[in-house]
């Protein structure tokens, strides 16, 4: 991944122009996990939901989702994106796309900068920064933002992002061209700050704001209102089930039913780490109260497995993301253990340590889940070209370059002789 990040940097080096590339991203949940993460929000990740049942059934509803599917017209009119009888506030933030290739960060930006959670340092400057901009306007900080589009290419492949060069490239060139040709016949043509021609594979994004739920697309000139709540608590993934549905639908008759739906949500390491840590701070407590009423002995009242288990667990060396609100579990945790009777510790006790290796092999096996998924990443968005031109340079130098592909020297195809 770093070799990636190096040839995305290079690119970019020297220059930080609006034109510059943005490489496409594939709708994967890691590489959008790991994305969103890079940006900052490290308690968050994405996950696939296979069917919209899922939203169905769920009683934790995501903070956001995000629909990548084949880009066709829609039958929105401007009309439908007109929002300027509500209040500021009740519009969610939303930018619009300027730049090919960038949905996917932009869809990801739509989501988290309306969400109440840990942004990091950048995002949070961003949203205070460009909190009274117009959508446009954000647009262009996007865009322009070298830190958020080299991290953006950091997922991509670098062959994808030499083709996005390309194609910038030609389009100056056509536009020049265009303008050449409009000089030339008096003519002004009038100019528009959406991208005109959208991605093959395109993004939207869905989030509760308010007593509403939203439909943000980039390539919009204004967030779309797409449900109503009865009060902000209410279950938003129910709400927004009908849009989702007609937008599926709207694909199916198209005749490309390939789409992608992914919910953001809290990272499954944060969770379990936390209910890791949490579990070991009311161990702690238990056996304070142990001491108290059995006194040091009571180590030699516990199965001596479960003591293995518990020093094995206590000395894991792994980084604790511990969210807001942990503190008061653990304080409420600490009290209910405090008001236990003695004869019941020993039990509890016993019970805090399934509990601990429970969690702990949910914390081990999201990290090896991880380091998985970021060794196939590494290797589909890796640079092989150098290693491919060395390789066909040196069997050139050999002289056994047309054996290998059966040419001549000529490089026609060889005739099979019987």
């Amino acid at each position: 991944m770093a070799s990636n990040t190096d040839a995305s940097n290079e690119q970019n080096e020297g220059s930080d122009l609006i034109t510059s590339p943005w490489g496409v991203v594939e709708s994967d949940p890691y590489v959008f996990t790991s994305m969103i993460q890079r940006l900052g929000a490290l308690d968050l990740q994405t996950e696939e939901l296979m069917s919209l049942d899922a939203l169905e059934t769920t009683t934790s509803p995501p903070l956001g989702l995000i629909l990548c599917f084949t880009w066709t017209e829609d039958s929105y009119n401007w009309e439908d994106y007109d929002n300027e009888d509500l209040d500021p506030s009740a519009l969610p933030w939303f930018a619009t796309q300027l730049s090919h290739n960038s949905c996917a960060t932009l869809a990801i930006l739509n989501v988290l900068l309306n969400c109440d959670t840990d942004l990091g340092p950048m995002l949070s400057q961003l949203k205070e920064f460009s909190g009274d901009m117009e959508p446009v306007m954000r647009g262009l900080c996007i865009t322009s933002s070298k830190e958020l589009r080299d991290i953006h290419n950091s997922f991509s492949r670098p062959a994808d992002i030499r083709a996005s060069l390309v194609k910038t490239v030609e389009e100056v060139l056509d536009h020049h061209k265009s303008q050449s040709i409009t000089k030339r016949k008096g003519k002004k043509k009038k100019e528009r700050y959406v991208v005109e021609s959208p991605d093959a594979y395109h993004f939207l994004s869905y989030v509760p704001h308010g007593t509403r739920v939203w439909e943000m697309d980039g390539l919009k000139r204004a967030p779309l209102e797409c449900a109503e709540l009865d009060n902000p608590g209410d279950l938003w993934t129910l709400a927004v089930l009908p849009a989702l549905r007609s937008r599926i639908e709207a694909l199916s008759k198209s005749g490309d039913i390939r789409f992608t739906l992914l919910a953001i949500k809290p990272s499954a390491y944060t969770v379990a780490i936390e209910e890791f840590e949490l579990v070991k701070r009311q161990i702690g407590a238990l056996e304070r109260r142990l001491v108290q009423t059995h006194g040091e002995h009571w180590i030699q009242m516990v199965a001596p497995s479960a003591m293995f288990s518990r020093q094995t667990a206590f000395s894991r060396a792994w980084n604790p993301r511990i969210r807001v609100g942990f503190a008061s579990r653990a304080n409420d945790a600490a009290m209910q253990i405090l008001k236990m009777s003695p004869e019941t510790l020993l039990d509890e006790w016993a019970g805090a340590i399934g509990r601990l290796k429970s969690w702990e092999s949910n914390v081990q096996e999201v990290i090896d889940r991880d380091m998985v998924e970021t060794t196939e990443h590494i290797s589909r968005t890796h640079d092989y070209d150098p290693f491919i031109q060395q390789y066909v340079s040196v069997v050139y130098n050999m002289g056994i370059l047309q054996d290998l592909l059966e040419v001549d020297g000529l490089g026609r195809p060889r005739q099979s002789t019987a």
